[in-house]
């Protein structure tokens, strides 16, 4: 048995589409180090004999760049859960993908109807603690047009969001730039119902996370799969980029 990875990872450089709320992100400025600085030396490449160097670079971005997850920290300010204390099994784990492009119009509304006839379609059943993606196939607008990506993308309605919830999900991952609807963003019904779940009634670490930004989720050859996508421990921080991708068993 084999497996194939599918990249579900937005690129992360200047210029990328990113909600309007986190400011100008990312920005790439010189490093400390060049090659080009080393041409004056006389540093040798032991094997080839060649001039060596070396290069890096300084990002300044916010945790809320790309393809990311937010920590409860970003939506609940009564948490201690910033993207370094969120559980590693938040983005590593068993995971189901529901095509939902039957919402994929502008300021579609993903409903728990259409949840119910994605996950029937899939012919999978979302099993308590699994990591569920919602392929709506807006994506495609990332690149072509940035400004209808992120302002007239389909969400989830605030019942959809407790339908989700019900299957007691680990986290979601949308392939739009948040799992609101542009309608509901004011309210953010989906991000108190998944990061406050005291607002609910539960535990502080009964949350959800959420993951946005995600691409190419149609590309996963199978319905259910293993999920790897986990946050840097940036100490503090509201929300971090990672690097997402799907594993299938071939």
């Amino acid at each position: 048995m084999g497996q194939t990875i599918i990249d579900l990872t937005l690129v992360i450089e200047e210029g990328m589409p990113g909600h309007a709320t986190h400011g100008r992100t990312p920005v790439r400025l010189a490093g400390s180090l060049n090659h080009w600085a080393y041409a004056a030396t006389e540093r040798r490449n032991p094997y080839d004999g060649r001039r060596l160097s070396f290069q890096n670079e300084q990002w300044v971005l916010n945790g809320n760049t790309g393809t990311h997850m937010d920590a409860p920290w970003h939506a609940n300010p009564d948490t201690m859960l910033s993207a370094e204390r969120v559980p590693i099994e938040c983005g590593f784990g068993p995971a189901v993908w529901l095509d939902c492009t039957a919402a994929c119009t502008p300021r579609g509304v993903i409903t728990p109807e259409l949840l119910e006839a994605a996950e029937a379609a899939s012919g999978e059943r979302i099993q308590r603690g699994d990591i569920v993606l919602l392929h709506t196939g807006w994506s495609r607008f990332i690149t072509s047009d940035k400004e209808r990506y992120l302002t007239e993308h389909p969400g989830l309605s605030k019942e959809a969001g407790e339908w989700l919830r019900a299957k007691g999900i680990r986290t979601l991952g949308i392939d739009t730039p948040t799992p609101e609807t542009p309608e509901g963003g004011y309210s953010a019904p989906i991000h108190m119902n998944f990061l406050r779940p005291e607002s609910l009634g539960l535990q502080p670490d009964d949350f959800v996370a959420i993951i946005e930004n995600l691409v190419n989720i149609d590309r996963i050859t199978t319905h259910r799969f293993q999920f790897i996508g986990m946050p840097l421990p940036l100490s503090g921080s509201s929300a971090s980029p990672i690097r997402a991708i799907a594993v299938v068993d071939t």
